[in-house]
């Protein structure tokens, strides 16, 4: 997945990353909330135990693995461990750099997603009418963006991991098993 291997590649390193696995009903709620093609975060009720990153496209085909991409590519706008100059209130009201979707992705104690992905047939994006719009919803829990807290811990891969986790690391990542 490519999600754990962004995740084992942060930098500064991460001590206390967890491995993140699929999850099912993640994945039914994203297609849900993707099938309303509102280009917003939601349903309002979800967002308050989930994390939540939205990406839209038309004309030539984008993989979900390339909105992936361009949301770890956010690290750019990003100082380690506290966002400086991150605007949280994209997409309604953007203006400037923006990270929030990086900072979700490498939230250490974040261990199950799901996606999905929709093809609306018109959406409003910013105020333009985009037909055929190719929207990716993806869910996150626990959910992470806890202002005024870091996305992870510095340190050695794995050397802050959970005692749930049993010592396993694989990647640079908490890791339950062998």
């Amino acid at each position: 997945m490519l999600h754990n291997k962004l995740r084992g590649q942060v930098y500064p390193p991460a001590s206390n990353m967890e491995y993140m696995t699929w999850d099912e009903e993640l994945e039914r709620s994203a297609a849900a909330w993707a099938q309303r093609c509102l280009w917003e975060h939601g349903p309002a009720s979800l967002l308050v135990s989930i994390g939540q990153n939205l990406a839209v496209h038309w004309g030539r085909y984008r993989s979900p693995g390339f909105h992936v991409q361009s949301w770890y590519d956010e690290v750019k706008d990003y100082t380690y461990p506290y966002p400086h100059e991150c605007n949280p209130w994209c997409p309604e009201r953007c203006s400037g750099a923006m990270c929030t979707h990086y900072t979700q992705m490498v939230w250490a104690t974040t261990n199950k997603i799901g996606c999905a992905v929709h093809t609306c047939r018109s959406m409003s994006v910013w105020g333009d009418i985009w037909e055929n719009a190719v929207y990716l919803v993806c869910n996150y829990s626990p959910k992470g963006n806890w202002i005024g807290e870091a996305p992870y811990k510095h340190g050695r891969p794995c050397s802050e991991c959970p005692s749930s986790y049993g010592g396993g690391c694989r990647n640079n990542l908490c890791y339950r098993g062998r």
